[in-house]
């Protein structure tokens, strides 16, 4: 009895679909069909049918999209090159994982009141983003040879210098970026090269950048060097970089001006000092300017990596501990 229920079920339905004609079959079947097999194997993103549905949503984006690793740097705004001249002050504002090498040749002028001095500096900066907002930094270390015009050739160690970033406000579709940076330099420095006086400098520093008119960069910088006893001095840094991409090439220019508002007296009668490199703690700065430019370029050897050459000056008077450095930089970036 059940087989003959189930066998005359069939065949009524059967007979219906027959009865309705071909064109249900070839509207289900059919190339539009619901039941349509290329229909059917279509790779549509998994997605809300509301989003999937909007005429503006981007497929590829969705099926592009992945997740942020650890530790990666914010890759939203690669055109960007980091600031090449004053390394240990003037910063990128994009949160970074990296490793930055640098070799520094400075010299000064033989009229200024430690002769004909020259310094040599190797040193490595090391950066990560705990976040594509947040960064932590070493900025500062290395080993310096200096060569006063008076005296003996020194080696020794620079001081330590650590902080934070946050970027603030990130607009990846503009190409807009601006961060806060906190700075700290402890005394663990050498003693035999102007390094380990007083009890550090504390720095508080607002940098922006921006891209416009076809993959041209712009960045400035600008904020305060506080000494944190007497012994050192302090300043006001406004820095600023401009740069051109062409391709794998990026030649730019750059300015920085140090406005010196804290004496030190750890030497009270020098009247010069060493900028953003070392501060010699000198008396009877307060008021006087240092402002370089600097010229270079950045290759890009890969996606991660990068060297820089390039070239700062002193435009300023009085000629400070050095008004010339050669430069050589090479970054691994994550």
């Amino acid at each position: 009895m059940r087989w003959a229920v189930f066998i005359g079920g069939w065949l009524a339905g059967a007979s219906a679909l027959a009865t309705a004609g071909p064109s249900v079959v070839t509207e289900a079947l059919g190339p539009n069909g619901i039941l349509s097999a290329a229909n059917m194997a279509e790779d549509v993103p998994l997605v809300p049918a509301d989003i999937r549905d909007e005429v503006s949503f981007d497929y590829a984006a969705v099926q592009n999209r992945r997740a942020r690793r650890p530790f990666e740097s914010d890759h939203e705004f690669d055109g960007f090159v980091q600031p090449f001249s004053n390394p240990i002050q003037f910063k990128d504002p994009r949160a970074m994982t990296e490793a930055r090498g640098l070799f520094i040749a400075a010299w000064s002028d033989p009229n200024m009141p430690l002769g004909d001095t020259s310094a040599q500096i190797y040193a490595l900066q090391l950066r990560a983003a705990l976040t594509e907002r947040l960064e932590v930094f070493a900025a500062k270390d290395g080993i310096v040879r200096l060569s006063p015009g008076i005296g003996a050739s020194q080696t020794g160690l620079a001081n330590l210098a650590v902080g934070g970033k946050y970027v603030f406000y990130r607009d990846p579709e503009t190409q807009t970026i601006a961060s806060a940076v906190v700075q700290v330099e402890a005394p663990t420095g050498y003693a035999n090269i102007f390094q380990n006086q007083g009890s550090g400098l504390l720095a508080g520093y607002v940098v922006m950048g921006k891209e416009f008119a076809g993959n041209t960069h712009a960045i400035v910088q600008f904020g305060q060097n506080m000494a944190l006893n007497v012994q050192n001095s302090g300043y006001f840094l406004t820095s600023a970089h401009i740069d051109k991409r062409f391709g794998r090439l990026v030649p730019f220019y750059e300015a920085n001006w140090f406005y010196y508002n804290q004496n030190g007296n750890f030497l009270p009668t020098l009247g010069i000092e060493g900028g953003g490199l070392l501060n010699l703690g000198a008396g009877q700065v307060m008021g006087l300017s240092y402002v370089t430019n600097s010229v270079g370029f950045w290759y890009d050897l890969s996606k991660n990596q990068q060297l820089g050459l390039g070239y700062e000056f002193q435009v300023s008077q009085p000629i400070m501990l050095f008004n010339n450095f050669a430069m050589c930089q090479y970054v691994l970036r994550y």
